[in-house]
Order: C-alpha cells, then sequence, then structure tokens
C-alpha cells in the first residue's frame, strides 16, 4: 500500500508547478479553442466542428448558441448556431445511483464557421503511449467555476473567462490503482475508464462548467485532442461541490479518448465538406445572378447612352444643318440698292413663291425666291410678292 501512495503522489507531481488549472486558475483568454456552450465548455476542433461532452447537450436545448473561441463570457459576444449534433452511439447517461456517463462524448456542427487559428489532430492510441512515456504537459481549457463564491455569484459565472489547467495523463493501470486506492472517493463503473489526469489545488482541478472541454497535448502549432471532460471525476473538490476537499494525494479525471469516435468524426466532417459544397454552389448561382444583372444593366445603360448620344448627335446635326441653311439663305439675300441694280442680275426682278403680278404686262419671268424677295421687299411699290418686275 506505501508503494502505491507513493505512486499515486508521483503522478500527481508530473506536471510543473507554475501551471494552474481551472479551480485555481489560470486565465486562458484568446485560447484558440475553449468554447463556452451554454453554461459549460467545447473544443473547436475545425471551422465548424466543436466537440463536447454528451451530457452537456441534454440540457443545450433547441435554442443553444455558442461562442467563439477564448472570448470572455458576456451577451455582446456573437453567437454561433448549431446545424447539427452527433452523439457518441454508445453513450449512457447516469443510470440510477451510477452516476458514471459512459462514452460521454458528443460533436455539434456549427451552420457557419468560427475563426480557426491552429491545428487540431485527435490523438491515436501511438500518440498516448507517447504521451504516457514523456509525462507531456497536458492542458485543458474550460468556462466552469473557479471558486466556490460562484455558485452563488451569477454576475461572475455570467461574465467569466476561460481558465486553464495542466497536468499529464496517466494509463488505465494507474487510473485503476488510483481508483482501488480510494474506494469512496468515486462512483461505480468509473474503472472502466481508459486514462487518468490528475487534479491537484497546485495544478488545477475541473470543476462544474467545464464539462465538455478537451484534454489536450501541444506540440509546435498542432494540439492533439485526448478526449472530454465529462462527468467522470473521483477524489476533486469541485468548488466545494460533491466532495469539500481532494482526495489525500489529490482527484483524478477519468477520460475516454476520442480516437474511439473516429467514424463519428468522419461522419461530421463529411457532413460540412458536402454542406460548404452546396454552400459554394449556392454562392457560385448567387454572383452569377449579381453578375448577370449587373451585365443586363449595363448593357442597358450603354443601350441607352449611345441612344441618347445617337439624337443628340442627330439633333446638334439638323441645328447645324438649319443654321447653315439660314445662314446661306441670308448670305444669298443680297439687297440691291434699287431696281435697276436688281434688275441688273435678275431681270424679271424677284418674288415670292407664288406669287401674281398685279400690274401691268411682264415681258420677263421673276426669280421666286422668299429671302431674296424680302431683303428687296422695299422695290415692290404695288405690294403684290414681286419687286422690280418688267
Amino acid at each position: 500500500m506505501k508503494k502505491l501512495l507513493v505512486l499515486i503522489l508521483a503522478i500527481s507531481l508530473l506536471t510543473p508547478v507554475s501551471a494552474q488549472g481551472v479551480e485555481f486558475g489560470q486565465d486562458a483568454t484568446g485560447d484558440p479553442n475553449a468554447v463556452w456552450v451554454m453554461g459549460a465548455s467545447g473544443f473547436l476542433y475545425s471551422d465548424r466542428i466543436v466537440f463536447t461532452a454528451a451530457h452537456t447537450i441534454e440540457y443545450f436545448g433547441s435554442t443553444g448558441y455558442l461562442f467563439a473561441p477564448g472570448v470572455k463570457n458576456g451577451s455582446d459576444n456573437k453567437k454561433y448556431w448549431p446545424q447539427k449534433i452527433l452523439m457518441a452511439p454508445t453513450y449512457r447517461a447516469r443510470v440510477g445511483t451510477d452516476n458514471t456517463r459512459v462514452d460521454d462524448f458528443a460533436i455539434i456542427i456549427l451552420r457557419e464557421s468560427m475563426p480557426m487559428r491552429n491545428s487540431v489532430q485527435v490523438a491515436s492510441p501511438a500518440d498516448i503511449e507517447s504521451f504516457i512515456r514523456e509525462k507531456a504537459p497536458v492542458e485543458m481549457v474550460g468556462y466552469g467555476l473557479q471558486n466556490e463564491a460562484m455558485r452563488t455569484d451569477l454576475q461572475a459565472r455570467y461574465n467569466n473567462s476561460p481558465h486553464k489547467m495542466t497536468s499529464t495523463i496517466v494509463s488505465g493501470d494507474d487510473l485503476r490503482k488510483y481508483y482501488a486506492a480510494y474506494p469512496g472517493w468515486h462512483q461505480p463503473n468509473q474503472t472502466i475508464l481508459d486514462f487518468g489526469i490528475p487534479n491537484n489545488e497546485k495544478i488545477g482541478s475541473n470543476c462544474d462548467g467545464d464539462s465538455g472541454s478537451g484534454f489536450f497535448v501541444q506540440k509546435s502549432n498542432v494540439r492533439y485532442y485526448l478526449g472530454a471532460a465529462g462527468g467522470s471525476q473521483a477524489g476533486i473538490t469541485n468548488c466545494n461541490g460533491s466532495f469539500t476537499r481532494f482526495a489525500p494525494n489529490g482527484g483524478m479525471s477519468g477520460i475516454t479518448p476520442t480516437y474511439k469516435f473516429l467514424a463519428l468524426i468522419k461522419e461530421a466532417e463529411d457532413f460540412v465538406a458536402n454542406e460548404k459544397k452546396l454552400e459554394a454552389i449556392q454562392e457560385a448561382a448567387r454572383v452569377a445572378a449579381e453578375l448577370k444583372a449587373k451585365q443586363e444593366a449595363d448593357e442597358r445603360v450603354r443601350v441607352e447612352a449611345e441612344l441618347k448620344a445617337k439624337l443628340e448627335a442627330e439633333a446638334k446635326a439638323a441645328a447645324e444643318l438649319k443654321a447653315k441653311q439660314e445662314a446661306d439663305a441670308k448670305a444669298a439675300a443680297k439687297v440691291f440698292k434699287n431696281c435697276t441694280e436688281l434688275n441688273k442680275v435678275y431681270p424679271g426682278g424677284v418674288a415670292l413663291p407664288g406669287a401674281i403680278n398685279s400690274g401691268g404686262m411682264t415681258k420677263k419671268k421673276p426669280k421666286y425666291d422668299k429671302a431674296l424677295y424680302n431683303a428687296n421687299k422695299k422695290s415692290d411699290r404695288d405690294k403684290d410678292g414681286i419687286a422690280c418686275e418688267k
């Protein structure tokens, strides 16, 4: 038993002391993957896919929404709405006195994309074995309560920021040894969980509202997703909830690895890919319709402009022609000093078109020209429309 307690103590101290957790937490505002999910938490796997715990969906409801990753909780945040929710087909809620949730995993597919600033991969069995051997730092960022006071301080609860814990992952064998050491500190059936994440007041601990947040290992710009934080904790304070203190050597979060749900993830990815294809088709149709409408409008403008230009050109030409004709007529309508001078050019005189001599017999035919007659009208002594007739 002494060796077992030493093992448990070693497990609880694998993480650097400088890192803090959600209860006793370190602010993680701006985290690229932590998502607020209607009072619980989620993990942004891709721009349209959020991993969470299945039991958070039970109270998500038809009006549930999410906020973008890493933001401080608040009513001014943009709301993202789910399009579809996929539950692990093997999920089992709590039954009777058995408070363990089995395969507590779900996927929320979003109607629109969230900003995705990093790369996420589901950790494989080989990855997890490597992380256990390396004692790699395992992080979890959630929107859960950070202290006991937040249970009654609604203002703090509805304006909280994501907080982080940093621990390690231990094997299923070590997890079961922990359960064996503290049989009164966990719920029935928790021994079926695959891996464990140590919790304590130095490295941080799960609390209500952290359900659905993801445990992950950071390698460069890639986060290797291990599994969702669910309702399978043992020996933790839970912000003075179910337990008022930690177990003697700290608590433990049991997790089911997400690599067990690759088929469900593939279903979600295929759905998103198909939706994006449909959206692309719809967008192309919209752009084509807008382009056609613009082209038709441009064509109408062009035709109207051409017609206007043509009419203006014809009107200008007609005006210029009229002006020329008037100018020519005016230039041609020479004013003669008297009939002697006029008859030298027009022996029969000049007359209005259609004019008839009202005087004596004339011998010569006049020049019928209105402008010319008007210019020499003073010489029409008998006012018969013929000037200087002979």
